[in-house]
C-alpha cells in the first residue's frame, strides 16, 4: 500500500510540474511576442524511477533451466506424439465404421498433412522446439497416407509407390539440410530405410538394396557437413547393419560377394570419414557420441566383414581382415595429420587408437594356432608396448598390460610333451625364452616413460624360471626333477647375482639373493628329506659352493652395498 501511495504522489507532482511549465511559457509569450519565437521550451523533467524489489526469478536462472527444457522441448514433442496417436485412432475408427471410402481416406491423410507442414514451417524461427516436431509429424502423415494407398487399396504399382516415397524422403532431406534440423533428418532417414523393406516382394534383389542404401549413406555423408548432429549417425549406423543382418541370415550363402562386400566397406569408410571430420572440427572437450559412433563403426564393420569373408573367402580371411584394420588406422593417421592436437584432442585420439587392439588380437588368434599363436601374441604385446612408448600414448601403454597377461600364459594351453621332443630345445621353451627377453627389452625401452615399466623387469625372471620348471617337469624322470629344480635356482641365482654386482644393477641383486634364499629353504625343508643320497650330496655341494661364491662377491663389493 505504501508503494502505491508513493507512486500516486509522484505522478501528481509530475503533472503539476508540466502545468507550471506551460503557464510560464504562456506568460513569456504574452509579455514579449518578438522574442517568443526564439524561446525554447524547457525540457520536461523526466519521471523519477521508482525502485521496486524483484520477487520473481527467471526460469533460465539457477536449476530451473531443467523445468524450462521440459516445458518447451519435451512437452512439445510429447504433445505432438499424442496428437499423432489420437489422429491414428480416429482414422482407424472411421475405417472400421466405414464413415469414409478408400480413396477419401487416402486424400484425407494427404490433405491433412499440408496445414501441419505449413504451420511448422511458419513457426520455425519463433518456436524452434515445436517446428521440427510439427514438420516431422506432417511428413509422417504424408508418408503413411501415400503408402496406405499402395498397401491396402492397390491404387498404384510398386514402382510408382517407390518413386513417391523416395520423393517424400528426399524433400524432407532438403528441408532438414536447409534448416540444419537433426529431427527432420531423422524422419527422412526413417522413411528412406523403410522404403525397401515396405516394398519388398521377396525376390532377393540385393544388388538394388545395397546400391540404394549405399547411395543414401553417401547423401548422409554430404548432408551432415558442418552440422553438430550426434544421435542420428549412431541410429543410421545401427540401421545399416540391422538391415544387412536381416538379409544375410537367409540369403548370404546364395549371394555373390561383390555387393555385400562393397556395401560393408562403403559404410565403414563413409562413417569413419564423417566422424573423424566431425572430431577435427568440433570444439567439444567430450565428444562422447562421436567416439561411440567410431567405436561401433569399427566393431560392427569388423564383425560383419568376418561374417562375409568366412562365407566367400575363408582361406584369405585373416589377410582381408588385416586390410580392414589397416584401412581404419590409415584413416586414423589421416585425421591426426589434419587436426591441431592439443592436450584434450591428443587424449581423444589416444583412446581411439585403442579401438583396433582387440580386433588385432582376435586376428592373430584367427590366423595362427598352437605355439605359433602364443609366439605371435607375445610379439604383438611387445610391439604395442614399443609403439605406445614411441608415440607417448599412455592409454595404449596401459592397454598393453592385459594383452601381455593373456599372451604370456596362453602357452600353458600347450604344456604337454610331444613325441621326440628335446627338453629346452622345443617351441614351448622358445616361447618362454622370447617372453622373458621381450619383458626385459620392454623395461629398458619404456623405463623413462612410465614407472609401471618395472613390472616388466620383475616379471621377466619368474617367467624364465617358470619355463625352466615346465621343461624339467615334462622332460625328465621323477627322480631327477627335484634336483634339477634346485640346480636351476642355484645357477640362475648365481648368474643374476654376479651380473648384478658387476653391472651395479640392484634388481638383479635382489633376484639373485631371492633365488638363493629359495634354494636354502628348499634344501633344508624338502630336499634334505626327499632326495636320494647321491642327489642330496650333489645338491649340498652346489649349494655350498654357491654360498661361498656369494659371500666372496659380497665382500668384494661391500663398499657398493653399504
Amino acid at each position: 500500500m505504501e508503494e502505491k501511495e508513493t507512486q500516486e504522489i509522484l505522478t501528481r507532482i509530475q503533472t503539476m510540474e508540466r502545468e507550471l511549465s506551460f503557464l510560464k511559457e504562456r506568460v513569456l509569450t504574452l509579455s514579449s511576442p518578438k522574442t517568443a519565437q526564439k524561446q525554447v521550451t524547457p525540457p520536461v523533467p523526466k519521471p523519477i524511477p521508482i525502485e521496486t524489489n524483484q520477487t520473481e526469478v527467471s526460469l533460465q536462472d539457477g536449476p530451473n533451466w531443467f523445468v524450462e527444457w521440459i516445458g518447451e522441448n519435451l512437452f512439445v514433442k510429447l504433445g505432438v506424439f499424442s496428437l499423432l496417436l489420437a489422429s491414428i485412432w480416429f482414422f482407424y475408427l472411421a475405417i472400421e465404421e466405414y464413415w469414409i471410402n478408400e480413396s477419401v481416406r487416402i486424400w484425407i491423410g494427404l490433405v491433412s498433412a499440408i496445414p501441419i507442414l505449413l504451420y511448422g514451417y511458419r513457426v520455425r524461427n519463433t518456436r524452434p522446439y515445436l517446428s521440427p516436431s510439427l514438420m516431422g509429424l506432417g511428413i509422417a502423415v504424408l508418408f503413411s497416407a501415400y503408402y496406405s494407398g499402395y498397401l491396402w487399396y492397390d491404387l498404384y504399382s510398386t514402382e510408382v509407390c517407390f518413386v513417391g516415397l523416395l520423393i517424400i524422403s528426399l524433400t524432407t532431406v532438403a528441408i532438414a539440410h536447409a534448416q540444419k534440423s537433426e529431427v527432420l533428418f531423422g524422419f527422412a532417414s526413417l522413411g528412406a530405410f523403410l522404403v525397401p523393406l515396405l516394398l519388398s516382394t521377396g525376390q532377393n534383389s540385393y544388388p538394388f538394396l545395397f546400391t540404394y542404401l549405399l547411395l543414401w549413406n553417401v547423401l548422409f555423408f554430404w548432408v551432415r557437413k558442418n552440422t553438430g548432429w550426434k544421435v542420428i549417425p549412431l541410429i543410421l549406423l545401427a540401421a545399416n547393419h540391422l538391415i544387412f543382418v536381416g538379409w544375410a541370415n537367409d540369403n548370404l550363402v546364395d549371394a555373390k560377394p561383390f555387393f555385400p562386400i562393397v556395401f560393408q566397406l562403403g559404410v565403414f569408410v563413409l562413417f569413419l570419414l564423417r566422424e573423424f571430420q566431425t572430431l577435427e572440427t568440433t570444439k567439444s572437450k567430450e565428444p562422447i557420441l562421436t567416439l561411440v559412433t567410431i567405436g561401433f563403426t569399427v566393431g560392427l564393420g569388423f564383425v560383419q566383414s568376418f561374417w562375409v569373408f568366412s562365407v566367400f573367402y575363408p582361406v584369405a580371411k585373416p589377410f582381408l581382415l588385416s586390410l580392414i584394420l589397416i584401412l581404419f588406422y590409415g584413416l586414423y593417421e589421416r585425421s591426426i595429420r589434419k587436426t591441431e592436437l592439443n592436450i584434450e584432442k591428443k587424449k581423444i585420439y589416444d583412446l581411439i587408437g585403442l579401438f583396433g587392439l582387440p580386433f588385432i588380437v582376435s586376428l592373430i588368434v584367427i590366423g595362427t594356432t598352437g605355439k605359433l599363436l602364443a609366439f605371435s601374441l607375445i610379439s604383438f604385446a611387445f610391439l604395442v608396448t614399443v609403439a605406445s612408448t614411441y608415440s607417448k600414448q599412455l592409454y595404449m601403454y596401459f592397454a598393453a598390460f592385459p594383452v601381455w597377461f593373456f599372451a604370456l600364459f596362453y602357452v600353458f594351453a600347450f604344456t604337454y610333451r610331444s613325441q621326440n621332443e628335446i627338453p629346452f630345445l622345443n617351441g614351448r621353451f622358445l616361447v618362454f625364452a622370447t617372453g622373458s627377453v621381450y619383458l626385459v627389452l620392454s623395461y629398458l625401452y619404456s623405463r623413462k616413460f612410465s614407472e609401471l615399466s618395472k613390472l616388466f623387469l620383475y616379471a621377466a625372471y619368474p617367467y624364465w624360471l617358470l619355463g625352466t620348471f615346465v621343461e624339467i617337469y615334462l622332460g625328465f624322470p621323477e627322480e631327477k626333477k627335484l634336483f634339477l629344480y634346485t640346480l636351476s635356482l642355484i645357477v640362475y641365482g648365481l648368474v643374476a647375482l654376479t651380473v648384478g654386482f658387476l653391472k651395479r644393477i640392484q634388481p638383479l641383486k635382489i633376484v639373485g639373493f631371492g633365488s638363493l634364499a629359495l634354494v636354502i629353504i628348499k634344501f633344508y625343508l624338502y630336499d634334505f628329506w626327499n632326495l636320494s643320497l647321491g642327489y642330496r650330496i650333489l645338491a649340498g655341494l652346489f649349494l655350498g659352493i654357491t654360498l661361498i661364491v656369494t659371500g666372496t662377491l659380497y665382500n668384494h663389493f661391500k663398499k657398493e652395498t653399504k
